[in-house]
This record gives structure tokens, sequence and C-alpha cells, in this order.
């Protein structure tokens, strides 16, 4: 009996650790020719049930970001190179639940094969309004030093094989250029 149950235990235990992994792929796979890594991250002041990503050309949505929380939450996944955008998203007040859809103008990326992706953030905000309905508001922020501080500090491995590029649809060289003054300094 005393198995049965620190099985069932360590089940259930295994079970909540792989639902809060970062890292939403198996990395001893590795990527295939035409895969990119993309490190999602969305900052949100109420809960949401999923944020989506759509690709350029496919109507359905290529991967959810689910049960979101109030905070910051980050997800490393892999992409097939091509143009991405944030989609869409469902989420719930009280008894009521609510649909959005995400413009894919400002939210857009490429995704690079052989490259860590990363997008900036998605900053999304959502509030009642008079009428008790959801308004809400969203801003794509970049700040790749921090994510780049944080993925040398954690995932070193990771942006040693795959560097570390800024994907967003405004231009940034900081991680290339950050990138090559690293190689200069290893000659």
């Amino acid at each position: 009996m005393k198995k049965i149950l620190t099985l069932l235990l360590l089940t259930a235990l295994t079970s909540t650790l792989a639902k809060n992994k970062i890292i939403d792929f198996n990395q001893k796979k590795g990527l295939k020719a035409d895969e990119g890594i993309v490190v999602l991250i969305i900052d949100i002041n109420f809960r949401i049930s999923k944020i989506s990503l759509g690709k350029s050309g496919k109507i359905f949505p290529v991967y959810s970001m689910k049960k979101l929380r109030p905070g910051t939450q980050m997800k490393i996944i892999k992409l097939k190179e091509g143009k991405y955008h944030w989609k869409e998203g469902t989420g719930r007040t009280g008894t009521t639940t609510y649909s959005f859809e995400i413009d894919e103008e400002p939210t857009s990326f490429v995704v690079e094969a052989g490259k860590t992706n990363y997008p900036g953030y998605l900053e999304f905000r959502g509030w009642l309004n008079n009428n008790n309905d959801v308004t809400y508001s969203y801003n794509m922020i970049n700040n790749s030093l921090k994510v780049f501080e944080f993925m040398k500090a954690n995932y070193s491995s990771l942006i040693e094989k795959y560097p570390l590029v800024y994907s967003g649809d405004t231009p940034d060289p900081f991680l290339e250029y950050n990138e090559q003054l690293d190689q200069d300094s290893d000659h």
C-alpha cells in the first residue's frame, strides 16, 4: 500500500512539474534543418485561458500558451522557419467567456532556422469597462538585453548551439553585435 501511495504521489508531482516546464520541446532531438527556437514571453494583468500564434498563410493557430496567470510567463518552443504573429486569445471573468483578436502587423516576427529567435515580449492589459465588457490593449516590447542575460545564465548550452537573435518587426542589432564582440574577444 505504501508503494502505491508513493507511486501516486510521484506521478502527481511529476505531472505538475511537467505542466510548468519552460522548454516546450524535446531538446535531445535538436532542430530539423528548417526549424528555429523561439523565446515567447507574455506579461499580463489578468487570467487568460490561452493566447495563440498564427503563421502567415495558415488559418488555424500553430501554437497556444495556455492557463496564463497575471504576471510574466515564458515558453521556449521550436517552430518551422517563417513569419508568425500573435493571433487570438480567450479568457474569463466570472461566468463570462470572451475572445479577442490580435492585429498581425505590430506583433509579427520571423523565425530563422538554426537560431534562437526572440521576437520581443507581448505586454497584454485588460480591464472591465463601464458596461462590464472586457477591454484590452497590447504592445510588443523589446527587452533583448534581459532575455540574453536570462538565457545565458539558464540555457547557455542552448544559445551556444543556436545563437540568440532578435526577430521582431523592427531592426535591433544588439544581439548580433554582442555575439560579434564575444567572438572577437575569443581570438
